[in-house]
């Protein structure tokens, strides 16, 4: 699911949806619609590298890492001067590291390291690949090219392009270091700093999740949707946050259902794993029919997901 702490990726998409759309605006569309099947139905018709690219992307949104690194590489090997293109391949090697066993996962570590650090080579301005990069060098060890000083100076790289991205960095590494106060200190200071403070609001929730006051994250959810214009997906991400933090699940329901409804579907808040937060919620709150209802919706627009595959196969 969409975090703004997953290891060794971070799923901002939405900011990229501009040149997705310069590219393929029908592709574009399927993907923000997350009618990930179509899309992949597309692109496997072709192989230029915009094609690779946006297929890797595909097969990442639907945690087929091995798939997502295999077009990924295409894609740099086609296009090697494109920043995002390495980009997206260290994503897909990050997932597949943290998906492996530890001598694969080493290997796969390393090279999302240097696909991340040759992105930010070819584009120093992207605030997406520094952050991506930072969150390697704040979880990754010394031995495999971590370091929270690092970590630091891309903060202070970010800080040039935008403050609020800058204080997120400072608050993942100020968590790493367990000195929570001064992680929701650099919380709040990217709240306060933000055109659009949504986002941060969300992290906060987040923060307060993972320490286990719940009734913060609540309050820091309800804070987020009530921001001034704030994007359609902060819905979905309210929604996941009551899901992970057990909490107020007839509101999350219907977050997700004003999302679905919003016309406003971005690739980093795919339609299918909507359907599947739902399905979630609906299982734990006993109401099986309604989650395997859910369960079916996602796996029509992405079959090859296969958390809503496994949970549809334990309800039936």
């Amino acid at each position: 699911m969409k975090s703004w702490r997953a290891e060794f990726s971070v799923l901002c998409l939405a900011v990229l949806a501009a040149g997705i759309a310069a590219a393929d605006p029908a592709v574009a569309e399927l993907l923000s619609l997350g009618r990930v099947n179509e899309a992949i139905s597309v692109l496997m018709t072709r192989a230029d590298p915009e094609s690779m690219n946006l297929l890797s992307r595909a097969y990442y949104a639907t945690e087929r890492w091995d798939d997502a690194v295999k077009y990924g590489e295409r894609a740099v090997t086609l296009r090697p001067e494109d920043a995002q293109y390495h980009l997206w391949l260290a994503r897909g090697y990050g997932e597949k590291a943290a998906n492996s066993n530890p001598l694969t996962a080493a290997t796969l570590a390393r090279k999302a390291k240097n696909e991340f650090e040759r992105s930010v080579q070819l584009d120093p301005s992207s605030v997406e690949a520094r952050l991506d990069l930072a969150q390697y060098y704040t979880e990754a060890p010394a031995v495999m090219g971590g370091g929270l000083e690092r970590a630091r100076d891309q903060a202070a790289q970010v800080a040039k392009y935008n403050s609020s991205k800058s204080h997120l960095i400072l608050a993942r590494i100020a968590e790493k270091e367990k000195q929570f106060p001064e992680a929701e200190d650099q919380l709040r200071q990217a709240i306060n700093e933000a055109r659009e403070p949504s986002e941060y609001w969300i992290a906060l929730a987040e923060f307060y999740r993972l320490r286990g006051r719940s009734d913060d994250m609540q309050k820091a959810v309800r804070t987020a949707l009530a921001q001034p214009g704030e994007p359609a997906e902060t819905y979905f991400d309210a929604a996941n946050q009551l899901l992970l933090g057990s909490r107020d699940f007839p509101n999350a329901i219907l977050y997700l259902q004003k999302y679905l409804a919003s016309g406003g579907l971005v690739e980093s808040a795919p339609a299918f794993q909507a359907h599947y937060l739902l399905g979630q919620i609906y299982e734990k709150m006993g109401q099986t029919p309604a989650a395997v209802s859910e369960y079916r919706a996602s796996l029509a627009l992405a079959s090859g997901f296969e958390r809503a595959r496994k949970a549809l196969n334990r309800l039936q």
